[in-house]
């Protein structure tokens, strides 16, 4: 679908920050995917359904490149473009009900 040429797509696991607390663990999905397009440079996320309000921040810890955005979390996928750089990259998804969702990858 986005992928062009000999691109070889980076799936970025996703991770609840904070962890659970107490005994029993229950198994909660999370409802973002995310994939990095290099032809593209490019994160695709995908929301499975819609999330509100939700603070994307996008780092690079390698270099220290930043961006932060508010978007309306629609179900469906929606591009993020970044730099490319090489790097250690942390992209974070903080819900209106500050429930945050993290992945990390690098490039």
């Amino acid at each position: 679908m986005l992928c062009r040429g000999n691109d070889d797509p980076i799936v970025i696991p996703m991770e609840t920050l904070g962890g659970e607390t107490g005994g029993s663990r229950s198994f909660t999905a999370i409802p973002i995917t995310a994939t990095y397009y290099s032809s593209l440079s490019s994160i695709v996320v995908n929301y499975l359904y819609d999330l509100g309000s939700v603070t994307v921040e996008i780092e690079n810890q390698t270099t220290g490149e930043y961006s932060q955005s508010v978007v309306n979390a629609l179900a469906g996928p929606m591009p993020f473009i970044i730099s490319g750089t090489s790097g250690h990259w942390r992209v974070s998804f903080t819900l209106s009900s500050s429930v945050c969702y993290y992945g990390e990858f690098d490039i």
